[in-house]
């Protein structure tokens, strides 16, 4: 019987969404659109639980590590995708204090803003630090912007945080509110077959 609090669902989940995730992210990488597209499903998955949404995190890092040779220092991004996983899941837990408080439009604005603002952050920050260390070069959906701004005397980390807000307001605009979207689809489906079932 369904169950989204089990164990068992919670890997399921975790590695179906950590699939499906890692399938958008190439979609994205072999049609380039200025947007990231790599935490579709960890928002899915991290809305089931913290156990499914850290399985597709990590997932969709060690596929691209395995099977798109992205090299040791792309690890470093899972940390972006950790804190998807973290953020959702308060959001959750703050949700669910109030049996009363309702998931609408505004909530889910919140949650854009908060989530584009932490991984922009982040994403700056580990870029600086990873071409401080290694000579990184960004190679993602900002890099014409983060050259732009760098060649014209723009420090690092402020190159690389300001292209990264708009990017990130559109893509985890989009993220958050189909990963949502979805969460809700996959949630009264399997309640519907668990009911035929029993």
């Amino acid at each position: 019987m369904y169950n989204k609090h089990s164990i068992q669902f919670q890997l399921l989940f975790g590695v179906i969404f950590g699939i499906l995730n890692f399938l958008v992210y190439c979609l994205q990488v072999y049609n380039p659109v200025p947007l990231y597209m790599d935490t579709l499903f960890t928002v899915t998955a991290s809305f089931f639980g913290w156990i499914s949404g850290f399985i597709c995190a990590t997932l969709l890092h060690v596929f691209c590590f395995v099977f798109q040779k992205s090299g040791v220092s792309s690890i470093w991004w899972a940390i972006c995708s950790y804190s998807v996983v973290l953020i959702i899941r308060l959001f959750v837990n703050y949700q669910n204090k109030d049996e009363k408080r309702k998931t609408g439009i505004t909530e889910i604005l919140v949650l854009i803003f908060i989530t584009t603002f932490v991984i922009s952050l982040e994403g700056a920050v580990i870029f600086t630090i990873l071409h401080a260390v290694a000579e990184y070069r960004e190679d993602s959906q900002v890099r014409q912007m983060f050259l732009l701004l760098n060649r014209n005397s723009f420090p690092v980390f402020t190159a690389a945080l300001l292209p990264r807000i708009p990017v990130n307001i559109l893509d985890k605009g989009i993220c958050v509110s189909l990963g949502y979207l979805a969460y809700l689809g996959t949630a009264r489906l399997l309640e519907r077959l668990s009911k035929k079932v029993s």
